[in-house]
């Protein structure tokens, strides 16, 4: 699994398997944009540690690698953690906003180039009917205008309903799942019951998957100087695999 300092691995290492599995995760994103607009996008996880919050920074990177515009907001707002990430304060974020008890301009922060980023602010009693906020949902609305990418980085639907609730105006919602913690069956029961709520799934990511060599293609191999160097099976950066499929039509 990735270590601690390893988040941004888009970042730090770019033609790693994990890299390009970010890159695929965007690419499929942006064919969905043909049939619907994917302005905005929150990812959830079934439980926590999943990786939810590394997955949402690392799309966030390769989406600004390509020029675009990203606004990451931390809606965990029990247990926030962008902000540890990405080593940046946590005074004043999304709730202080919301909450009209500050601005726009003096709380959001940019920690990469076109990435900002709003951190989940004060702690607040109730998270839950913050996020039903009509409030909530017009700055969103409002900010769709000045981003090409609104990522909300929301608590695990296994443990709060948020997650959902924040995907009923979301354009699309990503589904974090570990390898190692959940089988298919329980990954399919989720990916229902999110659809049975009308959210709309536009991918599944599955994390902390072992590399083994026989999953290697292409991109499973790095390039320097023009040698080819194999990427060692004992390497502890997770191998990413993004699974999306279209959602099942509504009966």
């Amino acid at each position: 699994m990735l270590r601690v300092g390893d988040e941004l691995i888009t970042l730090t290492d770019p033609d790693a398997p994990a890299s390009e599995a970010y890159r695929t995760l965007r690419t499929n994103i942006i064919m969905r944009n043909f049939d619907k607009e994917m302005k905005i996008i929150n990812i959830i996880s079934t439980t926590a540690q999943e990786g939810k919050s590394t997955c949402v920074l690392n799309l966030a990177m390769v989406y600004a690698q390509l020029q675009k515009r990203v606004l990451v907001i931390d809606l965990d707002l029990r247990m926030p953690t962008i902000h540890k990430k990405l080593k940046l304060k946590n005074k004043k974020g999304i709730s202080d906003i919301i909450g009209h008890q500050a601005d726009f301009e003096d709380v959001v922060l940019q920690p990469y180039e076109k990435i900002d980023v709003i951190t989940a602010g004060t702690k607040i009693p109730f998270a839950s009917e913050f996020i039903q906020s009509n409030a909530l949902k017009e700055f969103l609305e409002e900010k769709k205008k000045d981003y090409d990418l609104i990522l909300l980085d929301c608590p695990p639907v296994g443990l709060v309903t948020d997650g959902i609730v924040a995907a009923s105006y979301c354009d699309g919602t990503i589904l974090i799942c570990a390898s190692n913690r959940n089988d298919r069956k329980e990954l399919l029961r989720v990916k229902d019951q999110l659809e049975q709520t009308q959210v709309n799934v536009i991918g599944i990511v599955m994390t902390m998957m072992p590399v083994q060599r026989k999953y290697y293609n292409s991109y499973g191999y790095r390039y320097s100087d023009n040698q080819k160097k194999i990427v060692s099976k004992k390497k502890k950066n997770s191998l990413l695999s993004s699974m999306t499929k279209k959602s099942d039509k509504k009966k």
